[in-house]
């Protein structure tokens, strides 16, 4: 049988999709979540200007010189560096967005800018770059759901998401796009040891993985070749990640019916996604029955296996790092319920607190292997039992509203002026003819 009568690879079905993509050929919601999602990263990335990590980053980088932007710098890199600087940006507040386990904003967007700043591209290709990158994420993910807890699904999955960004932008046709995939899918890595220490290396890691899809998509166009077999071949990324086959059919089914960036989630505090939901619940609770924290006895928080097993759900003090404390359910449930400003960045370094670390103390995690996506809230308060339950991603479905709020409220501080005139740029995308018009307010 020639290779031409076989049914086509993972990769190639994934290349075919991501080359057929255009503003023109989705459905116009999908092309205004991709605007969505490019305004809500770029908030994250804006604010988060002069942390502890960007800065190493920028660090390493030094004085390589290219012409792609640096978001909030003056001087330009290469787009490899640019990709890999801007993802720790836009992943550095841990207020980013979540999509099938990964941050795709924060690997796709900094890809697909570097590499329009360097090679150009208007704002209808941008526009498909986001589109692909969301879709790839989801379905390499969903091939093999058996990577997590041991990997780090933005690290190996989010690889793939740049790559397929950085292809689209690069208007890569379908032989060099499957070359792309292959080569991302060798250079993927990551695991999550650093939430449990609060340590630097799990965001630097997101910002490899842009970088390493935006090389792999670079090595494809300078003519590297990679085995069509990448995920499902006997060597491949999906035994060597999830360790079988099992799952490959999910990967490429439905492809191009559905959007999967219509499942994207949105953060609206700076802490880790899987403590979103419970803190969004705590709060309804709180304000609902006027809840007393001097009255709370007990807080039992009851959630599956795939939360309760992410690295840092379940820390407990010390917290040598606000990022430890922020990963942490108890940190974050107990400084809701006693009112802290959980929805600015700048509390967490407050991880010491004594008040949010007694009630701390009285926070049970409860990991149930039965239940799917629910999440349940039980308190004791002063001899009553409240409840309530809720599901996972619910409370957090994004609107336009929501977002512009958001990017508002982040962006504004920063860019002054400029804000209006980039939100007016995004939510236009499709209509502009060069994307440098957008990077050009992102830098100084």
């Amino acid at each position: 049988m020639s290779t031409s009568d076989k049914a086509p690879t993972i990769s190639r079905q994934f290349a075919r999709f991501i080359g057929a993509l255009a503003p023109d050929s989705m459905p116009a919601h999908v092309a205004d979540l991709a605007k969505d999602r490019t305004l809500d990263t770029l908030s994250t990335a804006i604010a988060a200007a002069g942390l502890p990590v960007p800065t190493v980053a920028t660090r390493m980088v030094g004085r390589n010189a290219g012409p792609a932007t640096l978001i909030g710098g003056k001087a330009t890199v290469p787009a490899a560096d640019a990709a890999f600087v801007n993802a720790t940006l836009a992943n550095g507040r841990t207020q980013d967005d979540f999509l099938y386990k990964s941050h795709p904003g924060a690997v796709t967007l900094p890809a697909a800018l570097a590499v329009a700043d360097e090679f150009g591209g208007s704002g209808a290709d941008l526009v498909a770059a986001v589109v692909a990158g969301y879709e790839i994420v989801s379905r390499v993910y969903l091939g093999g759901p058996g990577m997590l807890p041991k990997f780090r699904a933005t690290g190996v999955a989010g690889t793939l998401a740049a790559a397929a960004a950085a292809a689209r932008m690069l208007r890569l046709d379908e032989a060099a796009t499957m070359n792309a995939l292959g080569c991302a899918a060798v250079f993927a890595s990551g695991f999550g040891a650093g939430f449990l220490t609060g340590t630097m290396d799990v965001k630097l890691n997101v910002g490899m993985a842009a970088r390493n899809g935006v090389t792999a998509a670079l090595l494809a166009q300078a003519g590297a070749t990679a085995t069509p077999l990448a995920f499902e071949g006997e060597a491949g990324f999906y035994r060597a990640f999830s360790g079988s086959v099992e799952h490959v059919g999910a990967a490429t089914a439905g492809l191009g019916e559905r959007f999967l960036i219509e499942d994207t989630v949105y953060k609206e505090f700076p802490i880790c996604i899987f403590i979103q939901t419970p803190v969004a619940l705590v709060l309804e609770l709180a304000t609902r029955h006027r809840i007393e924290p001097a009255k709370i006895r007990r807080v039992t928080v009851t959630v599956c296996d795939l939360t309760y097993t992410n690295p840092g759900f379940t820390n407990l003090p010390p917290y040598p790092s606000s990022l430890k404390a922020r990963v942490s359910a108890r940190f974050c449930i107990a400084a809701a319920l006693l009112g802290r400003p959980i929805g600015e960045f700048g509390f967490y370094e407050n991880y010491e607190d004594a008040e949010v670390l007694a009630l701390g103390e009285r926070i049970e995690l409860v990991r149930d292997a039965a239940r799917g996506d629910t999440v349940t809230i039980d308190i004791d308060h002063d001899g009553r039992h409240l409840s309530i339950e809720g599901s996972e991603g619910a409370t957090l479905k994004p609107d336009r509203d929501k977002v512009v709020a958001k990017y508002r409220r982040l962006a504004t501080p920063v860019l002054g002026a400029a804000a209006a005139e980039m939100e007016a740029l995004v939510l236009a995308l499709e209509r502009l003819d060069d994307v440098r018009r957008l990077t050009a307010l992102l830098r100084g």
